[in-house]
This record gives C-alpha cells, structure tokens and sequence, in this order.
C-alpha cells in the first residue's frame, strides 16, 4: 500500500536493549520511538500477563481473561504513546481506513521478543471493539532491524505442503483435499513432503531446486508443543522411525537456510508456531527464527489453533494465491477474514512482514566451486560463510554487519562437501576436500579482496588453516552466539591495535629439550579457552611413551564467556605466537601437535599467528567425544605460503 496506509509502532526494552531475549518475567520499562527522534517510555505489568497465562493456554480463554488482556494492552500503548501523539489517533486513522475501504496497516516492531508474546488482536478499542476484528485485518509484526530485502517474488508461486502426525491426528486428507481445490496446479505425488522429517524436507527442497521449479511457499501442518520452556513443531525422529522429534525453529532455519533466496512465504499450521517461550527461555519461537531468516512472509498462531480454523485458513489463503493472484500480505487478509468468531485463532493468528523495498539490489550470493571463475562485480569487501557443520543464514550475516558494509553485502559459501552434517568430514579424504577448496577459494580472493568478513559453522582445525591462509589479508572472524538467539559478534579483529593488558592464558612450563628428544622431537600444544582438556582424553590421545604437554588455559579458567571480544582474541594470538616461537628455540623440537578447546573465531585468529618457517611444523587434530583425537591430513603451511592480498594497482577498476 501507498502513501500514509501503513501506521508504525516501534518499542525496545529500556534495559539491556542489547539482549532483546533477556526478560525474566518481571515488570519493565519500554520505550516507544517515532522516525522524528520523540520517544516514549511506558512500565509494562508482567506480573498481571502470568497471571492470565493459563486462561490463554486454551482455544477459548473466558471472557473475563479477554476483557482484562484487551484493556491492560490499550493502557499500556496510551502510555507508551503519550509523547508521540497517543494511541487514540492511530485508532481513528484505522477504523477510519474500514470505513472508506481504504484499509490501513499497523505495523508492530519489537527489539524485545517477550513483545511477540502478546494477544495484541485483543487491544480493547474506545468502541469496545478489539483492534483485531478491524477489517481487513490491520495487523502485522516485525522485528525491528536497519535490514531491508529486495522484493524478487514470483508470479506463480510453487507450493510445497509438508505435515507430520505426530502427537495426534492433523486431518491431513481433508488440508490436501482443500489444498487441491484451492490450486488445480497442486500436485498431490510432488507437492507434498508426508511424514516430514528434516532430511525428507531437504531432499524435496534440494530436488526441485536441481529440476529448476523451486518452491516459493512452504506450508507445514503438525502439532507443537513445548518444552523446557521453548516451543517446536513435533514431527517424526529421523533416527527413530515411529517415534517424535520437536524441531525447534534453529533446526528448521538450519534446513532452509540455502533456499532462502526462493522462499516468498512459510506458513505454519501448528499451535505455538508462533510463541517466543517462557520468560527466561525467550529466544523466539519457530516463526521469530523463520521471519529473521530472511523469509518475506511468515504466518503462525501464537496460541492453540483450531483444526477447523486451520482448514479454512489453508483453503482460503491458497485459493486468494493461487487463482486470484493475490500478494501475499492480501491472501493472508481475506483468510483471516473468513476465521470465525467462535474460537481465538482470528486473535492468535500472526502475520511476520520482513520489510521489502523493489529498488534495493539484492547482493550477490555465490556457492564456491572448484574449478568455477568467481562472478564478476563482487564487492572487494564481502562477507564469506563456511558451512560445513551448520548453515550459515544470509540474514544473519546481514544482521550481523549492519553498519560495517551497508545494505545487502556480497557472500561468498564456502560449502566443500556439498551437504552440511554436525559429524562432517568423516573421512580422511573429506577433509582433504575440505582444506583444497578453503585454498582455492582464498586464492580467488585475494585476487580481488581488501577485507573478508568471516562468518563459520566448521571444525576448529579448519578454522586455524583457513586464519592461516588469511594472515595476510584484513579480516574480521565473527562468532556464533551459543545463546539460543541466532545472532553473530565479532570476535577477531586483523590490524587492530589493543593496549597492552592482563594475559589472556596463563604461565605455562616449556619441556626440557630431552624430553623432546626421546619422543622423536614432538610437543603437544593445547589451547583451553572454553572447555579444559582432560586427562582421560589426553591419555587415549597420545598414549605412550607421552609427548610434552605445553597448556596455554585461559587466565580465568575455561569457559564460554572467557572470550569476550576482539580484543581477547589479539592477546590470545600473541601469546599463542610467542609460545610457538618459544618452542621453536627448544633444540630437537621439530614438530607440534595442536589440539584446541576455543570458539570458531578465535581458532581462525590463531592460524594468523603460525609462520611455518619460522616455527616448528604443526599438526591440527580435530576432536569428537565419540572418536576422540585425530589427525587433520595437513603438511603445516610446508612449502606454501598464505595468499597477499591485492595491490591497489591490481584491484578491478
């Protein structure tokens, strides 16, 4: 819609606005903020929102619960707004708007995600009206982010329907006998992933996208539930067929992660697809991961859903995008506007909106392949993501470096083995696979490239050789946040100057150059910066007679916080370097065998640290508890030296 037909409410958490998954339950202070620079501030009860929580676990919560929700949302956004002008005229703008047949929007972005958990359909209106029975339907949500992605959507969107029975019977011949009513191109053989698991839903995806007819929606119908707090969609165990698997919206982001680029829209049919957890476990639910994917569209119930509410919804909205050629955000209109009045799904259905502008040039996204020239017109600064264990969203990376390339950057996928798996390489020769193309790769790069954001779900040994490769070029390494919340920091900075601190490990005792000697000249190294390295794990690792064993342990005692940014991971790499340069000076030493127990990022700031002709040779090995240590099948830089980054007389004009 054009002009002033989309009306905006911005709120943030006052406190730690940083850590928008970070309540506890408790009462707060939020601010409100409009493009002028005028912001509000407003106390949020959260106190009197638990105390309807279990009215709200039911398709219908008594009327009492209803009218206390409704009017405790109105005071809250009078307050919020004072200073912004109030509620009251954006009220009049959109009943206004249902008047005239001039529908407004009211777009809602939350930096917050307890926000999301909100019935705000249920807003009591001055006419004792809900704000969600305006029609056609006002409301949609968004994360609040700088991110804009370029609208490319198809005319003929392709449709896949996956469901899963899990936890109960979903109906499903009677969702695909309204599917095929709703789309004569619908096809029953192809068009539908039964008894969904991950693999069977990537092996759909993958297919059509080889055959050239990639799916643009993807509807999925199956029971959620909670647990521990959080909300997933239960659906069958790939490794135990029979039995359920609730898939967490990570898991699903993981799956759809490469076919982002197609996907117009994700539907899902689940109750609580759309909740964000329990206060102290709010990292998002299923459709909050989803929506800061990168999908355009995401429709989801925040609260139980009705199996007639989800039959009808699936018909209608189907039929306005199939036969009518409607655009999304209107299909999701003139279904909600057949939901009946006697259950809650009309209030506790959710529309997540990614914000879409048709000027922007979307940026290039490049699978590496050997043997394959890299397009031409990259950016010299560009973004590259190594997907060998996980997925690497491009909406993340986006997020990520919001303010540091601008809109829409460049990334290039380092994906060597074609497939991504927790237990890859599990083989001698997939890790070779694995450091050729990191090789090939930094090579076509330095051809062209003056800075490198790197962004990796990949074994720690890979992330050292590929550093390694990169010490000559400007790069910063950021790291995946094992919070739950999907977001990426930065934890290596190349070239950047920090003053002289505390040491990031502790003294460690350098071995006699004996002892050395009478092991054939080898040393073990091992870096403890989140988990120490036991005993147990060490003896059935070397065995006898044992190697030296040099320990560089971060100064506070191992753990998952110890590396709280770049500046930790200089002095770490400092360090690392003078004790590699130490043991060098070791007479007899000629080899060092590394293990490490640090985060991604930091491992890729070591390798920048390794000079193999100045340092005893080095050998990486890589551990899982199952196999304990092995080998990584590298020579230690021997005979190769990292790739120079490109002169300015050589950089593409």
């Amino acid at each position: 819609m054009r002009g002033n037909s989309l009306l905006t409410i911005t709120l943030a958490r006052s406190k730690n606005p940083n850590l928008p998954h970070d309540f506890d339950g408790q009462p707060q202070q939020y601010v409100a903020w409009a493009d002028t620079g005028k912001t509000g501030v407003a106390h949020f009860p959260w106190d009197e929102v638990r105390e309807l929580d279990e009215a709200f676990e039911h398709l219908e919560p008594s009327h009492t619960a209803r009218e206390r929700m409704g009017d405790l949302l109105r005071r809250f956004l009078e307050r919020v707004l004072t200073e912004l002008g109030g509620w009251e005229p954006i009220e009049h703008k959109l009943l206004r708007g249902e008047q005239s047949q001039a529908p407004m929007r009211l777009r809602m972005r939350f930096n917050a995600t307890e926000l999301f958990s909100l019935p705000w359909a249920l807003t009591t209106l001055t006419s004792a009206r809900s704000l969600g029975a305006i029609q056609p339907h006002v409301l949609q949500f968004e994360w609040a982010s700088n991110r804009v992605i370029p609208n490319t959507f198809s005319e003929h969107p392709r449709v896949l329907f996956a469901w899963s029975s899990r936890g109960g019977d979903v109906e499903a011949d009677v969702h695909l006998e309204a599917m095929k009513r709703a789309c004569p191109g619908f096809d029953l053989e192809r068009d539908v992933c039964a008894n969904v698991t991950i693999p069977r839903l990537r092996e759909q995806l993958t297919r059509a996208t080889q055959e050239g007819r990639p799916y643009h929606v993807i509807h999925i119908l199956c029971h959620g539930r909670e647990l521990d707090g959080r909300y997933g969609l239960s659906w069958e165990a790939t490794d135990r067929p029979g039995r359920e698997e609730l898939v967490d919206g990570r898991r699903l982001n993981d799956t759809l992660g490469p076919f982002v680029l197609d996907l117009h829209a994700v539907v899902l049919g689940a109750c609580h697809g759309g909740n964000p957890g329990r206060p102290g476990d709010m990292f998002g639910g299923v459709a909050h991961h989803l929506h800061r994917l990168g999908i355009p569209f995401v429709i989801a119930s925040q609260r139980p859903l009705s199996l007639p509410g989800s039959i009808q919804m699936t018909e209608v909205f189907h039929e306005a995008l199939c036969q009518r050629k409607a655009r999304v955000h209107d299909a999701y209109q003139v279904a909600h506007g057949a939901l009946q009045d006697s259950s809650l799904d009309w209030a506790s259905l959710q529309l997540f909106v990614a914000p879409q502008d048709a000027s922007q040039t979307p940026g290039q996204h490049v699978v590496f392949a050997l043997g394959v020239a890299l397009p031409a017109g990259l950016k010299p600064e560009l973004a590259v993501a190594y997907e060998m264990n996980f997925n690497v969203p491009p909406a993340f990376v986006e997020d990520a470096l919001a303010g540091r390339t601008g809109a829409n950057p460049d990334i290039i996928v380092l994906r060597p083995l074609g497939d991504v798996g927790d237990a890859l390489p599990s083989s001698q020769d997939e890790w070779r696979r694995a450091l050729t193309h990191a090789e090939a790769l930094v090579r076509a790069l330095g051809a062209f490239s003056t800075r490198i954001h790197l962004f990796a779900r990949a074994p720690l040994p890979l992330m050292f050789h590929l550093g390694w490769l990169l010490s000559r070029m400007s790069v910063l390494a950021y790291q995946y946040q094992r919070t739950g919340s999907d977001d990426w920091r930065c934890g290596h900075e190349s070239g950047r100057r920090f003053p002289a601190g505390s040491s990031f490990f502790r003294e460690y005792s350098l071995p006699e150059a004996g002892d050395c000697e009478a092991v054939n000249g080898r040393v073990v190294l091992t870096v403890e910066a989140t988990l120490p390295i036991g005993e147990q794990e060490l003896a059935r690792w070397l065995g006898a007679p044992r190697p030296p064993v040099v320990r560089l342990v971060a100064s506070n005692g191992p753990s998952h916080e110890s590396v709280r940014g770049p500046e930790d991971a200089a002095h770490a790499v400092e360090e690392f370097r003078a004790c590699m340069d130490r043991l060098g000076k070791i007479p007899g030493v000629r080899e060092v065998w590394l293990a490490m127990a640090c985060p991604a990022s930091l491992a890729a700031a070591l390798g920048r640290g390794y000079n193999p002709k100045t340092q005893p040779r080095l050998k990486l090995f890589n551990y899982r508890k199952e196999e304990g240590y092995v080998e990584v099948p590298w020579n230690g830089g021997v005979g190769r030296d990292p790739v120079d980054p490109p002169k300015p007389s050589e950089l593409p004009k």
